[in-house]
C-alpha cells in the first residue's frame, strides 16, 4: 500500500502563511510532519533571527535542526545546546532560524542576546507537550513579547488546547493534514527510545526479532545518511513509502501518521514503532499497543557470562590444563577450589585496569513522570509504586520531587532502565504513568 505525505493548503491557508497571519497545523508530534508547513513560509528578507521554533525538550533540537537546515530559505539554523555559544552567534547575526526551549529563550532574553520584537514568525511545536512539562507560563510570556510576529501553532489535536489558541491565535485557520483516528487501530508493538540511542535500538530490534526482510521506515530528509550501516544488507531497505512489497517487519524510526501506519500494516507481518516518551500519548491514539522489550544491560551481562562459560568449557575439553592446575593446587588446601577458579578468572580479566571500590559513591539518574500535584499525586504514591510495582530496594530510591504537572524521581543509575520498564502501564490516582530519563 503506497503512502506519501503531501499536506493540502487551501486558499485560506496559503493567504495566512504568505501574509504573516496566524495558523494552526494539526499533525503527528514529529519533526518530519511539520516540515511542509515551514516550506510554505515566504523567503525572509531581514538580518538575524526571523523564525523561532519553540521546542518542548532540548534533546529534540539538534535532530530537528538538521531537518530544518535542508530548507535553504531558513538557513543558517541553530539549535540551542549552550547559552554562551548561542548568545555569541545571535549577536553576530549568524542565525536565521533558532530552535530553543521556552526556558532557553527566557535566558537568552535576560542576557540581551535575543530580541523578540525583531521576529517575523514564532512556531510553537506541540504546546500540549509544553504544558505537560510545566512550560505554559514561559510560552505565554514569550508570545506576549512578540505581538507583531506571525504565530504558527503545531499540535496533534487543537480541541484540548482551544483556550491557548484563543489567546494567541484567535480565529486562525486550521490545516489538518494528519489527524488521529476516531478509534485506535489494530495492535502494534513499540519501544520508548532516547533519540541518541536510536541506532542502537534499531540494531537491537533487528537482532532480537531476526526478520528475513525489514522495511526501515524513515520519512525524514536525513534518511539517506542516517542508515548507511545497512547499505550492504540485503535484508533491510530504507524508505518513506512502504510500497507494495511484503516484509516480515516494518520498523518505524519516526512517529507515523495514521495513514502511514495503515500503509505499513498493509505490507508487514509485524509493525514496531520506536518512539520518544513524550510521543506515547499520540501513539496510544493510533493503535492498541504492546511493548517490545529490547535487550538491556542486564541481558548483555548475562550474554557475556554465558560466553565466558562457553570459553572455559571449550578450554577444559580441548586443552591440557595440568600445568596451570599444578600452579594453583597449593591454594586448594586453603580455599574452596571453586573460589580459587573465580579469583583466577577475575585476575585474568583485570588486564591491569583499576577495579571499582566498594565504597564508591553511587551515581543517580533523574526519572521524569507525567503525573504531579494536579493529578493529586503525593510523594508516598510515587515511592509506593517504585517499591511495589517496580520492586526497587529502598536504598536505590533518592529524592522524589512532586511538582504541579509532573514529578522527578532520583534512582540509582544501575536500576534506571528497570525503573522505566517497571513504570510502564502503572496507574497513579487513575492516570497511566509515562516515564522517561530527565537530562536537564
Amino acid at each position: 500500500m503506497s503512502w506519501t505525505y503531501e499536506p493540502h493548503f487551501d486558499a485560506a491557508h496559503r493567504a495566512a502563511l504568505s501574509n504573516g497571519k496566524n495558523l494552526v497545523y494539526v499533525c503527528p508530534a514529529a519533526g518530519w510532519a511539520m516540515l511542509p508547513l515551514l516550506g510554505q513560509l515566504p523567503a525572509p528578507g531581514g538580518e538575524g533571527v526571523e523564525t523561532l521554533l519553540l521546542l518542548p525538550e532540548a534533546s529534540e533540537g539538534l535532530e530537528l535542526a538538521s531537518m530544518v537546515a535542508t530548507m535553504e530559505p531558513l538557513r543558517p539554523v541553530h539549535a540551542v545546546s549552550g547559552l554562551t555559544r548561542a548568545g555569541r552567534l545571535l549577536k553576530s547575526h549568524s542565525v536565521r532560524t533558532l530552535l530553543a526551549t521556552p526556558a532557553d529563550v527566557l535566558q537568552l532574553l535576560s542576557r540581551s542576546s535575543l530580541k523578540l520584537d525583531a521576529l517575523a514568525c514564532v512556531v510553537v511545536l506541540w504546546p500540549e507537550t509544553h504544558f505537560e512539562l510545566g512550560a505554559a507560563d514561559p510560552i505565554d510570556s514569550i508570545l506576549g513579547e512578540c505581538q507583531s510576529a506571525q504565530r504558527l501553532i503545531v499540535t496533534t489535536d487543537e480541541v484540548p488546547i482551544a483556550d491557548f489558541i484563543d489567546r494567541h491565535a484567535r480565529r486562525a485557520p486550521i490545516a489538518a493534514p494528519a489527524r488521529l483516528p476516531k478509534e485506535p487501530g489494530a495492535r502494534v508493538r513499540y519501544a520508548l527510545v532516547d533519540r541518541q540511542r536510536l541506532g542502537w535500538a534499531v540494531r537491537s530490534a533487528l537482532d532480537s526479532m531476526n526478520p528475513a526482510r525489514t522495511l526501515l521506515w524513515d520519512p525524514t530528509p536525513l534518511a539517506e545518511t542516517r542508515w548507511t550501516d545497512y547499505d550492504g544488507d540485503p535484508t533491510v531497505f530504507v524508505a518513506a513509502d512502504p510500497g507494495e512489497e511484503s516484509v516480515d517487519l516494518a520498523l518505524a524510526v519516526e512517529l507515523p501518521s495514521s495513514a502511514a501506519l495503515d500503509a505499513m500494516r498493509g505490507v508487514a507481518r509485524d509493525v514496531v514503532v520506536l518512539a520518544r516518551a513524550t510521543q506515547l500519548a499520540y501513539l496510544e491514539g493510533l493503535a492498541e499497543l504492546s511493548p517490545l522489550r529490547l535487550p538491556s544491560e542486564a541481558d548483555r551481562a548475562r550474554d557475556r557470562t554465558a560466553h565466558m562459560r562457553a570459553l572455559v568449557r571449550g578450554r577444559l575439553e580441548a586443552d591440557d590444563c595440568s600445568g596451570d592446575l599444578a600452579a594453583l593446587s597449593p591454594l586448594f588446601d586453603e580455599y574452596d577450589p571453586a573460589l580459587v577458579a573465580a579469583a583466577a578468572l577475575q585476575v585474568s580479566q583485570a588486564t591491569g585496569q583499576a577495579q571499582p571500590t566498594s565504597d564508591a559513591l553511587p551515581t543517580w539518574v533523574h526519572i521524569h513522570i507525567n503525573s504531579g500535584k494536579r493529578d493529586r499525586i503525593r510523594t508516598a504514591d510515587v515511592v509506593g509504586a517504585l517499591l511495589n510495582a517496580v520492586g526497587l530496594p529502598k536504598d536505590h530510591i533518592g529524592r522524589v520531587d512532586v511538582r504541579d504537572s509532573f514529578s522527578l524521581i532520583e534512582v540509582r543509575a544501575e536500576v534506571a532502565e528497570r525503573t522505566l520498564r517497571g513504570l510502564e502501564g502503572v496507574t497513579l490516582r487513575g492516570r497511566a504513568v509515562s516515564a522517561r530519563v530527565d537530562r536537564r
